[in-house]
């Protein structure tokens, strides 16, 4: 028997509309995640106070699941809207969002492998690492700090997979929850056609080789089906899937710093030409006879100007505004500059050295082609990112150009005004040499027009995802002076060279670089998960509406001892109060696989428990030995916290034959001691903590929470034996002293009720 010893440490008010519908206890830190109904999810201490406060993605998208790493180090949310987003716990920044397939997230688990596979890995697999490019600073357009890069993925030494369920049916597995490494496709594998709707719950085994899974069946009625999934490929592949979890969150990493320097990038274009490109235009749409670039032309041949051009100079450019126009252009062409040559060219060195490293890995066949990757689509991508470099290799030379252009155009324009104008002239621009001249006479000439149209910024085309409208001459561009003095390269038929289009813009090039990266990974979730099986599979009808079936309660653990390796799930047979639960072991054993054995535990009259009729409002494992269970009682406003022995529960399991399962009277595992009376108090939710020795537990109202101290007596006798477990205080000492502990009225009262 288990006693239940807990004494009440704190009471809280929650103010607001939002009524709470998730709350996580972090499994090392005193740490509770806790989500409303708005769609907003809270870090809270043990104390209840507020860390940090993830807002809301949008109007009617609500939080669906939410899990933490094993480690808690990060925080994964999923959404109705389908998207999963990985929240820092320290900072609370987002690191990383993503939508598997459009369709909202029902299930969450993430789970460590049993054994490590850095150390096997990295004697094989994983290249060095590179200096991570620097952040941009797009309001400053200069170098920041490096970027983190590989924050928290270099320090993992176990395979980590963040298990997604869908509401199709589906499920994901990301290797470290952001590479794509399984999908399962649950009705193709039991054999129906879209028979597997909303995924409820996934819990996977210790070494993962094994899932345990409760999905809808989609034919609208009140059934469920429990299965398992037996998925030997990744643990036959550990150490390939970690170092490709390895170089996948290299290069998203620098993908992603791509996006953010082309968006600096563009935002470091200004359309400064552009007000004098329009005034050029309308110079030339007032008689449809004259031509902008030949009156320029027969003024610096001849140093006349007609009427027209005169007032054009003098009136409608004028020296200021062609002055203030040349120095907006000077410095936005500088910042780009700086753009392309600290963050592009490092990044894209960088993405090019990482994809090498994945061709490498895609020529051992051996090894990883039973996964997925493919030779052809690694060095495509590989080859993508040779032309992007030579695109911005092009962009830099027509960077360089338009500057030297555009500088001596001004340059003699200024003096033209300033002398039509009769204003003095600076003596430093008061001669001009005949190179000049044959400067300014060859861009008007070559340069200064684009079909009819003036066009003097040769930079703006190579930002827009679409074909350029000016390609460069093949005498300015690298790739092609580089074939032109070694003819023989032309000739060569090796795949990995680079395939640079003349025609395609820098965005142009970019966006074929991504899907080609894409289509690197895209085959391997697939390819594993056509290699799992459906060994054990059975129905199971709940008493509730098939559209409420979103609402029962589910808790699930997994025991990975020694001498005793299984799954367990829990799950009540109603959305309403009900009066009993099921609970399923899954063994893990080799010699017990596929053994599933279960069992119906209902409440009956109890002598120790306060007389009515119970209905369990909540369940949850408390941990490896004992299940609590939260209980109302028909009219009345007490509560009942009880503490189950998950021994004896298990005793009473039984094998699954053909859906026929054991009922059970649990009552005759409740003494005095298991249970706890919470007096004038209409509990709902049940939150728990075994490390920190901690329990919340919610009103039905969900604007109360208690806070209770487990385990109090052998805490007052015996030292805290969890001080292996990292202390939150640690984690968020600097958040403190930003704030993180002060009041937020909006949101909860700190006053204890009386």
């Amino acid at each position: 028997m288990v006693s239940c010893m807990m004494r009440q440490s704190d009471e809280k008010h929650i103010l607001g509309t939002a009524s709470t519908e998730i709350l996580l206890w972090s499994s090392r830190r005193d740490l509770i995640a806790v989500s409303n109904s708005s769609g907003e999810v809270f870090l809270r201490r043990l104390s209840w106070s507020k860390v940090w406060k993830l807002s809301k993605r949008g109007d009617g998208v609500k939080v669906t699941a939410i899990v933490w790493r094993p480690d808690s180090v990060i925080l994964a949310v999923g959404y109705s809207s389908g998207h999963v987003v990985l929240v820092d716990v320290e900072s609370g920044e987002v690191v990383h969002t993503f939508n598997p397939c459009e369709e909202p997230i029902t299930a969450l688990s993430w789970e460590n492998c049993s054994t490590s596979v850095k150390e096997e890995a990295d004697n094989f697999l994983l290249p060095e690492l590179l200096p991570q490019p620097l952040k941009v600073n797009s309001s400053k357009l200069d170098a920041g700090s490096a970027l983190d890069g590989d924050k928290g993925l270099k320090h993992e030494e176990l395979l980590s997979i963040l298990w997604i369920g869908l509401k199709n049916g589906l499920v994901y597995g990301f290797a470290f929850g952001l590479f794509p490494c399984c999908l399962l496709k649950l009705s193709e594998m039991s054999g129906g056609s879209d028979s597997i709707g909303p995924v409820r719950s996934v819990f996977p085994n210790g070494d993962h080789s094994q899932l345990c899974l409760l999905a809808d069946v989609r034919a609208g009625s009140s059934e469920v089906l429990l299965m398992t999934v037996e998925t030997p490929l990744i643990t036959h592949c550990l150490k390939e899937l970690y170092g490709l979890g390895f170089l996948y969150r290299q290069i998203t990493g620098l993908m992603d710093c791509l996006i953010s320097a082309q968006k600096a990038l563009q935002e470091a274009w200004e359309d400064a030409l552009v007000d004098l490109e329009s005034k050029m235009v309308r110079y030339e749409s007032n008689d449809g006879k004259s031509s902008l670039s030949v009156d320029l032309m027969e003024l610096l041949m001849f140093g006349h100007a007609g009427i027209k051009l005169e007032k054009f100079l003098v009136t409608d450019l004028t020296d200021k505004g062609l002055k203030r126009i040349g120095q907006a252009v000077e410095l936005s062409y500088s910042n780009m500059q700086k753009l392309l040559i600290k963050h592009i060219v490092c990044a894209n060195y960088q993405l090019s050295h990482y994809l090498t490293q994945l061709c490498g890995l895609a020529k051992q066949e051996d090894r990883f082609s039973c996964l997925g990757l493919q030779v052809n689509s690694c060095l495509a991508a590989y080859r993508a990112a040779g032309s992007f470099t030579a695109k911005t290799a092009e962009l830099q030379q027509v960077i360089d150009g338009s500057v030297k252009y555009l500088k001596t155009f001004f340059r003699w324009l200024y003096v033209t005004i300033l002398r039509l104008s009769d204003e003095p002239i600076p003596p430093e621009l008061a001669t001009s040499t005949q190179q000049d001249v044959r400067f300014i006479a060859n861009f008007l000439a070559k340069d200064f027009e684009t079909d009819g149209q003036v066009r003097l910024d040769r930079i703006g085309q190579y930002l827009r995802n679409e074909p350029l409208t000016f390609v460069a001459s093949s005498k300015t561009r690298p790739w092609d002076m580089l074939i032109e003095a070694c003819p023989s390269i032309a000739n060569l038929q090796d795949s990995d060279l680079f395939q640079p289009r003349a025609e395609r813009s820098l965005a142009q090039e970019f966006a074929h670089l991504e899907h080609q990266v894409k289509a690197s990974f895209e085959a391997i979730p697939s390819a594993v998960g056509q290699t799992a099986s459906l060994p054990f599979i059975t129905d199971l009808t709940l008493d509730c509406p098939s559209d409420s079936l979103d609402k029962i309660r589910i808790t699930t653990r997994s025991i990975n001892q020694p001498k005793d390796r299984c799954n367990l799930l829990g799950l009540t047979n109603s959305t309403t109060h009900s009066s009993g639960f099921y609970l399923f072991e899954f063994a893990s054993e080799k010699e017990r696989k596929n053994l599933t054995r279960a069992a119906f535990f209902s409440f009956g009259k109890c002598d120790h428990l306060p007389p009515g009729e119970y209905k369990i409002a909540d369940l949850q494992f408390y941990n490896n030995e004992i299940m609590s269970v939260l209980l109302s009682i028909e009219r009345s406003t007490n509560s009942i916290f009880v503490q189950l022995s998950l021994c004896l529960l298990r005793e009473h399991l039984a094998p699954v034959v053909q859906g026929n399962l054991r009922s059970v009277d649990v009552n005759t595992f409740i003494e005095a001691s298991s249970f706890r009376v919470l007096n004038d108090f209409q509990a709902t939710t049940l939150g728990l903590s075994s490390s920190r020795k901690v329990a919340a537990i919610f009103s039905s109202s969900k604007r109360k929470v208690r806070i209770f101290d487990m385990e109090v007596e052998e805490e007052e006798d015996v030292e805290d034996e969890d001080q292996d477990i990292e202390d939150v205080s640690d984690l968020s000492h600097d958040i403190s002293k930003d704030g993180g502990n002060q009041k937020d009225i909006s949101d909860v009262d700190m006053a204890v009720s009386p």
